[in-house]
């Protein structure tokens, strides 16, 4: 389930989001390292454990065992960690003020909440620099669950609920627990608030800021899905269904998840990691085997845009080729290489299909986080 992974690239303390999708891009739960780094890192720290996940967490477990698998591993780690400010704000919001913020730059703490977790078992100190960066948005919560100031009422609160549920889920499940119960309180009770809100803010449940991408309904889903599990809310889970069913309805037969009424290699990427975990920590019955059948069709057209050197094959993609959007500080928003070779190994994890983990290793190298 979780991103355990997909992207901050910085093991370095202070390092900035580097990700041109921006407030789209998942800069998930993981750090991805340079190849030097990384094989430090494995050293060091040694491989990912799930023993500290309670197994009674029957679906924290399946998400923990497809983010820990060997395809997923090998390309996404989590060893690194990211560093706020000493208030908790990430990214632009290190400089932005209370009027003008976004809320979904602060699901960077999911990180570390994660990395504290499952690699070191030893530092629930890291675990706490994650909260406090989730702390830092969610002190800025009006009553009625909404962010003032913030950006993108539905579409921020989902990209910052569908990496910090998560997490919190993680934790929860985890022998950290009592340790942190104040805190799981705390953000629970806020995010449960800020997913009620986000429902509201687009007019009800099954309803969605912009319905010309079809990434965004996955996103959704997990958002509400995976909160409505951290607070015990089944209305939440249930709304959760129909943005998943939406998105699996919008696929087009040869597998593209229309992006603005065209196809577009890395947010369908992006739209594949949050359905992924989606798979595994909510999906059940008709839907899960939908589910899967849109993942496989999907995956499959993402994997007939990688050429033989890793790089991709961007003709006709209709948001991050040739400037075409700019992400919040302006840059333009340029190849995806992250949610790529994401998306690609949490299939092969999941499928079993040691082509997409091939894929996923030649579009990780290729993208320069391999290390050349």
């Amino acid at each position: 389930m979780f991103v355990l992974a997909v992207a901050l690239a910085m093991l370095l303390p202070g390092a900035q989001p580097r990700d041109n999708l921006a407030l789209s891009t998942p800069d998930h739960f993981t750090t991805i390292v340079a190849g030097a780094r990384a094989t430090i890192a494995r050293v060091t720290l040694g491989p990912p454990s799930a023993a500290h996940i309670s197994r009674r967490s029957r679906r924290v477990a399946a998400m923990v065992n497809v983010e820990t698998s060997a395809p997923v591993y090998d390309v996404l780690y989590w060893s690194g960690q990211n560093t706020p400010a000493p208030n908790g704000a990430y990214g632009p919001n290190i400089s932005d003020s209370a009027s003008s913020w976004f809320l979904e730059y602060q699901r960077a703490g999911a990180v570390d909440v994660l990395d504290g977790i499952l690699r070191r078992a030893h530092d629930p100190s890291l675990i706490q620099l994650g909260l406090r960066i989730f702390h830092f948005g969610l002190a800025r919560q009006a009553a009625d669950g909404s962010f003032p100031g913030s950006a993108w009422p539905f579409h921020g609160t989902a990209m910052f609920l569908s990496e910090a549920a998560p997490a919190l889920l993680a934790l929860k499940a985890s022998s950290f627990a009592p340790e942190f119960a104040t805190d799981l309180r705390w953000d629970t009770r806020r995010m449960h608030k800020a997913a009620l809100f986000m429902v509201r803010s687009v007019g009800g449940a099954g309803k969605i800021d912009d319905s010309t991408k079809n990434h965004r309904f996955y996103e959704a889903a997990l958002a509400l899905g995976a909160t409505g599990l951290l607070a015990g809310d089944r209305t939440l889970v249930t709304w959760s269904r129909r943005y998943a069913w939406h998105g699996i309805h919008l696929e087009q037969r040869d597998g593209v998840m229309p992006e603005d009424s065209g196809h577009d290699s890395g947010y369908q990427a992006l739209g594949m990691v949050n359905a992924s975990r989606y798979l595994e920590l909510l999906a059940t019955g008709h839907l899960r085997k939908a589910l899967y059948a849109a993942l496989q069709r999907g995956e499959a057209w993402e994997l007939s845009r990688v050429r033989s050197d890793g790089s991709i094959d961007q003709t006709g993609d209709t948001r991050t080729v040739g400037c075409r959007e700019n992400d919040p500080t302006g840059h333009c928003k340029t190849v995806a290489y992250d949610p790529i070779f994401s998306a690609l190994a949490h299939w092969a994890a999941i499928s079993g299909d040691q082509r997409f983990s091939r894929a996923s290793h030649l579009v990780y190298e290729h993208s320069g986080y391999g290390g050349h």
